[in-house]
């Protein structure tokens, strides 16, 4: 990072294009019990004018990943696009990366399923949030001795480092959550980013860290990296602080910070006697030690035992420069990912009805349920919230409900509700109301027989001094089969 990079970092998010990135389509069908998942997947550097991807060789050691986690012969290749197709219940493959799954509740009722499936991200907000706020109190910690370097001596330095203590500390913590924020929504568009960027200079202009006159001095410093205007507006603020009037001539002890050059060395200076890049400098010394004694020994190996095509000596370790304790520090908490384009995900959910539940968007000329979203790049840092697609939808066995009940008495909640009561039973539970179910009829004695019903491990008794019977286990769907039974009109009319 250059010097100028810092206040890159935190007046800007750098979105980059013009670089390979994959796509992945998940094309899911339900079939009963399975799901059918169907993926195409290829590398592309963005699209020709005639809209077809400019597409790229695919990552081998990813495509080796994928053609594991489906049947042999399931993955297909067409040019340089890939489709893998299998069938699966319960756990879904990783193959983009992620967990999920599928679960089918299959009654004589009807059924009812859910899909839910998360796509990489990282979802420990509490860990993102620590490590953020963990970031800023060494960055303030660093700010605070630097100023006490500069400015120590000036008549009401205490004033400023009781602004940088308790002020500005707390607003670097702010600050670093916003951006924290503007990672939650596993889509961030356009609308999200520019709302950021004016809640992020709204917040910096309420807190008196600029005025909105600074703004075009903001933009030229953006358009040609020029750090010029970003160090006047910190000598304007440390001289407030300092209580030293605007209009009269500036101390040498502050007028310095009118040369970014000036300033850059300064802060240097002071990071090079902090403990934490003393710690750096002795484990590059002990890295470089070991670099001379290699680069030594293979020296007198080649000496000894001429080779043609001898080991080559590995490069020196790079000296660390005194800035990077602090750029890490802000890179943590102005975290915006490392800048490069990310893949791009498709979800799409075949049904033959709206969901009863879903966070995607349905579709009706396709009769599909469908997701996208942007996605961390394999091997990148995460730095968005997981994307997150679910979906839950039932299906009523109409004829058996006409045959028992007269009409189509549970679909939708209520079956999903009666699905998952259902799939709680145990085997002897179970085995009793199905037959109870197979011995119902449409006509004046049904709800008398579900009233009448009883598990035959359960009390019966009247409950003491109400002359009330105990509730049970089968209260639950009982209640939901007389509620549609009063509602509904049976296929009498009555």
């Amino acid at each position: 990072m250059n010097k100028y990079g810092v206040a890159c970092l935190l007046l800007l998010a750098i979105f980059a294009t013009g670089c390979p990135y994959n796509q992945y389509i998940v094309e899911l069908t339900p079939r009963g019990r399975v799901i059918e998942r169907k993926l195409v997947f290829y590398c592309e550097d963005g699209k020709d004018t005639n809209g077809v991807p400019n597409y790229q060789g695919f990552s081998p050691d990813e495509l080796k990943a994928i053609s594991v986690l489906y049947p042999r012969d399931g993955v297909k290749r067409d040019g340089l696009r890939y489709v893998a197709t299998g069938e699966f219940a319960g756990p879904m493959p990783s193959d983009v990366g992620g967990a999920g799954s599928f679960t089918n509740y299959s009654t004589s009722l009807g059924s009812t399923a859910l899909y839910a499936e998360r796509f990489r991200g990282d979802d420990d907000m509490a860990g993102k949030m620590a490590k953020r706020l963990r970031a800023a109190e060494q960055l303030v910690d660093f700010v605070v001795g630097w100023s006490r370097m500069e400015f120590g001596r000036e008549p009401h330095y205490k004033e400023l480092r009781r602004f940088l203590n308790v002020d500005f500390r707390q607003d670097v913590r702010n600050l670093g959550l916003y951006s924290w924020m503007m990672e939650m929504p596993p889509i961030p568009g356009r609308e999200e980013s520019e709302e950021f960027a004016f809640r992020y200079g709204q917040y910096l202009v309420e807190r008196g860290y600029l005025t909105v006159g600074d703004l075009p001095e903001i933009f030229h410093f953006a358009a040609d990296n020029d750090a010029r205007p970003v160090t006047c507006l910190i000598q304007r603020l440390v001289a407030a602080k300092l209580r030293i009037p605007a209009s009269g001539p500036m101390p040498l002890s502050v007028a310095f910070l009118e040369d970014p050059d000036k300033a850059w060395k300064s802060w240097e200076e002071y990071l090079a006697t902090t403990g934490e890049y003393r710690k750096r400098l002795r484990h590059w010394e002990m890295e470089k030690a070991r670099y001379e004694a290699v680069r030594i020994g293979r020296a007198i190996g080649r000496f000894l035992h001429p080779r043609p095509n001898g080991a080559l000596t590995p490069a020196a370790p790079p000296k660390p420069e005194p800035a990077e304790v602090a750029n890490e520090l802000i890179g943590e908490l102005f975290e915006f990912g490392d800048g490069s384009p990310s893949d791009h995900l498709a979800v799409r959910l075949s049904l033959p009805s709206v969901p009863a539940y879903t966070n995607g968007k349905w579709d009706p000329a396709h009769k599909q349920v469908v997701w996208e979203s942007e996605l961390n790049g394999h091997g990148k840092q995460a730095v968005r919230l997981p994307a997150f697609c679910y979906a839950n939808w039932s299906s009523p066995n109409e004829v058996f409900q006409m045959e028992h009940f007269g009409k189509v008495a549970l679909s939708g909640d209520d079956l999903l509700q009666y699905c998952l009561w259902r799939g709680g039973l145990g085997e002897k539970q179970a085995g009793e109301w199905e037959a109870l179910l197979a011995g119902l009829r449409p006509g004046k004695e049904l709800k008398p027989q579900l009233d009448g019903f009883r598990f035959s491990d359960e009390l019966t008794q009247p409950v003491q001094n109400t002359g009330k019977q105990a509730s049970n286990a089968a209260d639950f769907p009982r209640g939901l089969i007389e509620k549609a039974l009063d509602a509904t009109p049976d296929k009498s009319g009555k």
